[in-house]
């Protein structure tokens, strides 16, 4: 199961429509850095294993079993996904008083006279 999870978690081609919380209902993982061990199994930080339940990569039966089993993960009530942006104004680029050069001309000929070419090292 929790290899599945890994892949399906990396390369999420199908995803279920349906995702859910692996702590159950209304809550969420508390330390994501926190690594999950199943006997049997490869270790998956809780993290990813938060992720792969919300994009669909557990299957909902599996869900269910899964709360009482992730006391690393330091279940929690869920919080508010969305946070403020901060607001910061737009810095003000003040006038410059040097005069604006007319561009110029393309293409520029790097040198004004032929340059005789040096025969190569030997």
């Amino acid at each position: 199961m929790i290899r599945s999870i890994v892949f399906l978690g990396f390369a999420a081609a199908t995803v279920n429509a349906q995702g859910c919380s692996v702590c159950g209902d209304g809550k969420q993982v508390g330390n994501p850095d926190a690594i999950f061990a199943f006997p049997g199994q490869p270790a998956v930080p809780c993290g990813l294993l938060q992720n792969a339940g919300e994009i669909g990569a557990i299957p909902i039966s599996q869900c269910a079993f899964l709360p009482p089993l992730l006391g690393a993960c330091e279940c929690q009530p869920a919080t508010s996904e969305t946070t403020p942006a901060p607001v910061s104004p737009a810095p003000v680029i003040p006038d410059t008083l040097a005069p604006i050069v007319d561009p110029t001309p393309a293409p520029v000929d790097p040198t004004a006279a032929p340059v005789d070419p040096t025969a190569a090292p030997v």
